[in-house]
């Protein structure tokens, strides 16, 4: 497991009791409605979020009627994700370049706020595409910043001590999408500091 993965593993593990009060839990909380929203106009009925926290989204995915799964590398994250979901929801410690499911296991993947921490994004996105359906969908929201800025920050993104990698824009990440074998990529509008975008996978 590379450094900033461990550092990732770490940092979510002391947080994961807390996560639920934290500005990152707000900033999610905000992305979420527009996220559900388009996964029902997509009209998935399974859907596996790829970092998913103490399962929040998973949650409203739910309880809009889809079948749900999570994976994180945090142990104690999946502790809090069960507490929130049950023991029914398929949870697993799982490191996003290597998803513990079959092939087009699902309809949905969604990527929410921890995409910036991968050190291998065209790997992870790879993995996302294997685990979809031919008529498959991907939503993945993640923190941006105006262009200078965002540049700053990634000369000292290393130095965090929280395991992120990278912060992209939005043609950066619509790319590295189309890359992995995704295509009518489309962004979503949001009163937030994101870039939302979501894609169809290529059949």
């Amino acid at each position: 497991m590379s450094d900033r993965k461990v550092m990732s593993r770490v940092h979510y593990d002391k947080l994961a009791a807390k996560y639920d009060q934290h500005s990152h839990a707000n900033y999610l909380a905000k992305l979420s409605p527009q996220i559900v929203a388009k996964a029902v106009e997509f009209d998935c009925d399974s859907a596996l979020d790829v970092g998913c926290g103490t399962g929040s989204l998973l949650a409203l995915l739910r309880e809009s009627g889809m079948e749900v799964a999570g994976a994180d590398i945090s142990p104690r994250m999946i502790e809090e994700a069960r507490k929130r979901l049950g023991d029914k929801v398929d949870l697993r410690v799982a490191d996003s370049e290597n998803l513990p499911w079959e092939d087009e296991s699902f309809s949905l993947v969604v990527c929410v706020g921890s995409f910036h921490h991968y050190p291998a994004p065209l790997k992870v996105l790879s993995e996302m595409r294997r685990v979809l359906g031919q008529s498959g969908h991907l939503i993945i929201a993640d923190p941006t910043l105006p262009i200078l800025v965002r540049q700053l920050a990634n000369l000292f993104i290393g130095f965090s001590g929280e395991g992120a990698t990278k912060m992209y824009s939005d043609a950066e990440l619509g790319s590295l999408i189309r890359q992995a074998g995704f295509d009518q990529v489309e962004r979503i509008d949001t009163n937030s500091s994101a870039v939302v975008l979501a894609a169809a996978a290529n059949k």
